[in-house]
């Protein structure tokens, strides 16, 4: 998984209600309406998003994205790999400590 995936399952995730891939363009400055498209395509392919109904985008009508309960796996598998890869480097507890140092993680479910 790339970082513009992450990205894009990161802005799905923070989002109450699905979004367009226009909305997903407009929430990051980086996002290019082409690349967003092209990764919506790639995770609806890996099952990691889904389509949740359409609306209408000015005249045209338009897809309505969200993640599926299998991005957060994937996204656990990735982080999962990366520490297996730097295991040498940081342990386990070095990272829940400095995610909870840094806010990230907060301990609650």
């Amino acid at each position: 998984m790339n970082q513009r995936e992450r990205e894009i399952l990161n802005v799905l995730s923070e989002s109450q209600e699905p979004l367009t891939s226009t909305q997903i363009c407009d929430a990051r400055k980086n996002f290019t309406q082409s690349t967003v498209i092209a990764v919506l395509r790639k995770l609806l392919g890996q099952d990691l998003i889904e389509t949740r109904g359409v609306t209408h985008s000015g005249k045209v009508l338009t897809r309505l994205f969200a993640v599926t309960p299998k991005a957060k796996e994937a996204v656990i598998a990735h982080y999962l790999k990366e520490m297996e890869e730097t295991r040498g480097i940081v342990t386990a507890d070095e990272i829940r400590d400095a995610a909870l140092a840094a806010g990230i993680a907060t301990g609650r479910g």
